[in-house]
């Protein structure tokens, strides 16, 4: 079993591409965030954060289920499902 440390609390949906992770969500005021970053042998470093809203720009509900399978993240609000690839999500710029 490998691991990695990271400094992101609370998420509850996680997407994974080679090096390339998402985590999505957070406690409290945190619970539409997105952290992405990338591994190496021993952590996971952050390179951006988002909020995440609804296509129509209205933020995420607190109740809304969140799921990570592959490399994509799975967002459950209301009677919506939503998708977000790691594909969609900008590349950090060194």
């Amino acid at each position: 079993m490998t691991s990695w440390r990271n400094s992101v609390a609370g998420a509850t949906a996680l997407a994974v591409k080679d090096s390339r992770v998402a985590l999505l969500g957070g406690y409290g005021p945190h619970h539409d965030r997105l952290s992405v970053g990338t591994l190496d042998s021993e952590d996971l470093s952050i390179t951006d954060e988002y909020r995440i809203v609804l296509p129509n720009g209205r933020p995420l509900p607190k109740h809304t289920q969140m799921i990570g399978r592959g490399p994509d993240l799975h967002v459950l609000s209301d009677n919506d499902w939503y998708r977000l690839g790691l594909e969609d999500i900008p590349q950090a710029t060194p």
